[in-house]
């Protein structure tokens, strides 16, 4: 069953063995989008991704940390990872798409950048905490930029313009799409989603980066 302007270009899943790198308790609805045959597949955020996908003629998708391609799939889940919406287009792999009047880019992180076993984990440049998007459901999409929603160090939080902190280490804001709005800086009024932080200034693979607060 294709649908939602899909023409047909997409994967049939055939199986569900992509997964079988999970830990056994991660098999399961909760951690992977299933298909819900009440809906019969057709639901908002099936038909945005597969009809944004068809338009363009892309039946693969890039993950944008690692740059490994992925198949997208006509069912859920629909790709071996997670799609997710930025205001920031971190690579030439991420749709352009219009969502509720602003622009915004369909972006996709694959599975093993997600539960960090693809070799050296991403760690951030300042902190060096590793990037750890276990807990992100996989093959379906967050309406909101994930690395964005996750800070881990004050940088994160700092204004593109200025860098001056927009608010304390300790606080966080209500929603995790909070972190993804485009705002005006209360410091030098600069408007821009200043969360939203270019992924090669904020995570690396280097390990050396470990190290470099030593003397």
């Amino acid at each position: 069953m294709q649908s939602c302007g899909a023409n047909g270009i997409f994967s049939r899943r055939l199986d569900f063995s992509a997964f079988n790198s999970l830990p056994r308790t991660k098999l399961n609805s909760y951690h992977i989008k299933m298909e819900d045959e009440g809906n019969h597949g057709n639901d908002d955020t099936r038909c945005f991704i597969l009809s944004t996908l068809a338009a363009l003629q892309w039946s693969r998708v890039s993950c944008v940390l690692c740059r490994a391609p992925m198949l997208v799939f006509d069912r859920y889940p629909l790709v071996d990872g997670t799609f997710f919406l930025s205001p920031r287009q971190h690579s030439s792999a991420c749709a352009e798409v219009k969502v509720e009047g602003r622009t915004q880019f369909l972006s996709a992180v694959c599975m093993s950048c997600l539960e960090g076993s693809g070799g050296q984990p991403v760690r951030c440049r300042c902190c060096t905490q590793p990037w750890d998007g276990s807990s992100l459901v996989l093959g379906t999409m967050y309406s909101y930029d994930i690395f964005a929603a996750m800070p881990c160090c004050t940088e994160r939080l700092k204004c593109n313009s200025c860098q001056k902190p927009l608010i304390y280490p300790h606080q966080r804001l209500n929603f995790y799409s909070d972190y993804s709005r485009v705002f005006a800086c209360p410091h030098c009024r600069a408007v821009d989603a200043h969360f939203v932080k270019p992924l090669s200034i904020c995570f690396t693979r280097e390990q050396f980066q470990l190290y470099s607060q030593w003397p």
